[in-house]
């Protein structure tokens, strides 16, 4: 049967040679088109592969490649020409027609710190440029990641990998060649701090996303007379007509910025911090503490935050007198009332003249702890009063409550040992040992990102 299909076979070529060897031919050339496709197919597929390796590595490290080294340092080197006096003052017409030409100069003439280059500090950086600040220094030890594309005012996929304060420098070159701008790529930390914001900088704006890192500028700031802005979270963020520009004192619902004013006032500092915020209640995310914040963030709303910090920067440059934070709700007065009243208390009824909190500390209690209110009844009138919580313990931060005088003489007249869940009702002491246990909490946080 074989040999019969062969012969059959020998036969129909040598009659038809012509055309066997035009088949052979197409079909030849169907195979070496198709080897050359599958083979150029299995080496892209191999290349995209590598691409996206190294592009995985550069994400997930956060480290330049060495042809992102190369274009940083040709960034730092290339030095864009000046622009022409008549053509700045055209850029800037409009805000000279807002502010006046004095004040302009003034804005001209600042020097401003910018700490973190991220999604609300790209966005202060670069509006502060464009509002006419010629002298800037970018603090940001980071590179552009790919998810941080869709909040960097500036990153383009090709900057991927790229220094995120360089990149900054580099565009502001381009549409501000007269600026000068210095970038620092190291991390923060209170042994450069000096360094940081040596120059004497007329505004230090604060994009720092660590709260010890931005109770420790502000105190450096406040023990220096540096004017400084904060930035609280944009976190979990969605409103902006719930944005705000205010003091720290008068902040309420951002979590971040309860814990950045309560570790404020331990160093004495309860107010004069001014801080972007939102009041805006996330009840969709938990905020587990305050070290690492890895929280969802919409770009237009990180945005702007920043052109809230620059407009309130600008304007106070200018020193323009139309804007002026709302007045704070400091009662200095009651404070020092408090203070002395309960050293008497500790003095009469405890025998106890050193171990007393200090007026910063009964402010500190006073509204931080318990609002302004009786921790027993949520009174809240002009005779309250401070005293100790477990009369056996001595008089701390987490001993202390605040009580109408009434309630307080009883309070110290219970007997040794009283049960005081028996005696006020568990609710009313779960409440006030929820936050004793707060305040440890919050300590027992700040103590270990010391040595984080």
């Amino acid at each position: 049967m074989s040999q019969s299909i062969v012969s059959n076979i020998t036969n129909y070529l040598e009659r038809h040679q012509q055309g066997a060897r035009l088949t052979l031919t197409a079909v030849a050339a169907s195979v070496l088109t198709a080897s050359t496709l599958i083979g150029y197919q299995r080496m892209t597929r191999s290349r995209l592969q590598d691409d996206k390796k190294a592009l995985k590595r550069v994400v997930d490290e956060e480290q330049p490649a060495a042809i992102s080294i190369i274009d940083q340092e040709k960034m730092e080197e290339n030095k864009k020409e000046p622009m022409d006096e008549s053509l700045v003052l055209e850029l800037l017409a409009r805000n000279t027609a807002f502010f006046g030409h004095e004040s302009v100069c003034k804005i001209r003439k600042s020097f401003v710190v910018i700490l973190g280059a991220g999604a609300i500090g790209s966005w202060t950086a670069l509006m502060l440029v464009r509002s006419g600040v010629e002298h800037v220094r970018i603090v940001d030890p980071g590179y552009v990641r790919l998810e941080s594309m869709t909040r960097n005012a500036v990153a383009k996929i090709a900057d991927i990998g790229k220094s995120k304060a360089l990149i900054l420098k580099k565009y502001i070159g381009d549409i501000a060649p007269n600026a000068d701008v210095q970038v620092e790529r190291t991390q923060l930390t209170p042994e450069n701090m000096a360094d940081m914001l040596a120059g004497t900088p007329d505004f230090v704006v604060d994009t720092l996303p660590n709260v010890k890192d931005k109770v420790l500028v502000a105190k450096y700031c406040k023990e220096h007379n540096i004017k400084i802005v904060s930035a609280m979270s944009a976190g979990a963020k969605a409103d902006p007509t719930l944005i705000q520009v205010t003091d720290v004192n008068d902040t309420m619902t951002d979590p971040l910025a309860r814990m950045y004013r309560r570790q404020l006032r331990k160093f004495g500092i309860d107010r004069g911090v001014p801080v972007v915020y939102s009041t805006e209640k996330s009840l969709h995310v938990d905020h587990k503490d305050f070290s690492t914040r890895s929280l969802p963030i919409l770009g237009p709303v990180a945005s702007m935050f920043g052109m809230a910090l620059v407009t309130y920067v600008i304007v106070q440059l200018a020193e323009f007198t139309a804007y002026k934070l709302p007045a704070n709700k400091m009662r200095d007065g009651v404070y020092s009332r408090l203070q002395k009243e309960l050293a008497a208390r500790e003095q009469v009824i405890f025998n106890n003249t050193t171990n007393i909190l200090n007026t910063s500390q009964v402010g500190y209690v006073f509204d931080e702890f318990w609002q302004g209110k009786s921790a027993i009844s949520g009174a809240q009138d002009r005779a309250l009063v401070m005293t100790r919580w477990d009369a056996s313990q001595v008089s701390s931060l987490v001993n202390t409550v605040v009580m109408t005088k009434d309630e307080a003489n009883v309070h110290d007249k219970l007997a040794k040992g009283t049960d005081l869940a028996a005696h006020y009702g568990s609710d009313v002491v779960n409440r006030i040992n929820a936050q004793f246990a707060l305040e440890k909490k919050l300590q027992q946080l700040w103590d270990s990102s010391s040595t984080a």
